[in-house]
């Protein structure tokens, strides 16, 4: 797959896939879409109402708890890096904060000598000042350098395990079967658009997403087609439309419904 580099509205750089002419993240700012959908959006929200159902059963805040994300799919680490981010930084300014067990597909995996053209570290350095500029660039070049298909613990509390596939290809089963299965989890779905490739938004691959994980889960997109939210609706989520981050009106998180 051929790409070239561009850079976003935010100063953080994107790739651009040639052969759809499509980028890999908003051109209105790579980190910021990141940060707005899936932590703010996504990760963050999924904590925050897990910690407050612990609070009303009178239970420790901390501890074990774990959330799994599937990040569809896992393109140029950004939005593992983000979540990563995040999670250190609650931990360094000694807040409570998950285990998070992160599993990117990927079909298509960008080269090591292209991801270390990406500026993922310097910029995310200055919105999480609690973690050293040199942690965050060891840490992207851990993610995009070791092996595939093994669980690889980046960083204290965050395991990484990359997967070499297609969403319409995975079964379902590889949903359902991480050490904190039985707990919401966190979808990123952020495959490309529907335009160029329809056949990842289809009501077929969010019934195998819907029906293997737990109740209460959550799966955040920034696109916000009516198709596409149709099809969420159909393969039984429930659709909230939320505003989007800059240059973007809306954006989408869809909740596993009880059946």
């Amino acid at each position: 797959m051929r790409h070239s580099l561009v850079v976003s509205a935010d100063g953080s750089n994107t790739l651009k896939l040639l052969d759809y002419d499509e980028c890999y993240h908003s051109s209105n700012g790579a980190c910021a879409e990141a940060l707005h959908i899936y932590i703010k959006c996504g990760l963050e929200w999924l904590w925050q109402q897990l910690e407050v159902e612990k609070e009303k059963k009178k239970e420790l805040s901390g501890g074990n708890s774990g959330i799994v994300i599937y990040d569809i799919g896992l393109g140029t680490a950004l939005n593992c890096m983000v979540a990563l981010a995040w999670q250190q930084n609650l931990l360094a300014v000694g807040k409570p904060a998950p285990h998070l067990h992160f599993n990117g597909i990927e079909k298509y995996p960008i080269e090591l000598q292209e991801a270390v053209l990406l500026n993922f570290p310097e910029h995310l350095a200055e919105i999480f000042t609690t973690i050293p500029l040199s942690r965050l660039k060891e840490w992207f070049y851990h993610i995009h350098s070791c092996n595939w298909e093994e669980d690889v613990e980046i960083a204290p509390k965050f395991l990484l395990k990359k997967h070499a596939g297609d969403i319409t290809t995975v079964e379902g089963s590889y949903f359902a079967s991480n050490k904190f299965s039985s707990s919401p989890c966190v979808v990123f779905y952020d495959t490309f658009s529907p335009a160029t490739q329809p056949q990842l938004w289809s009501k077929d691959i969010f019934c195998k997403i819907a029906d293997n994980v737990a109740h209460g889960s959550i799966l955040t997109t920034y696109c916000s087609k009516g198709i596409v939210k149709q099809a969420l609706r159909d393969a039984g989520f429930t659709v909230e439309r939320l505003a989007g981050p800059s240059g973007k009106r809306h954006i989408v998180r869809a909740v596993v419904s009880l059946p």
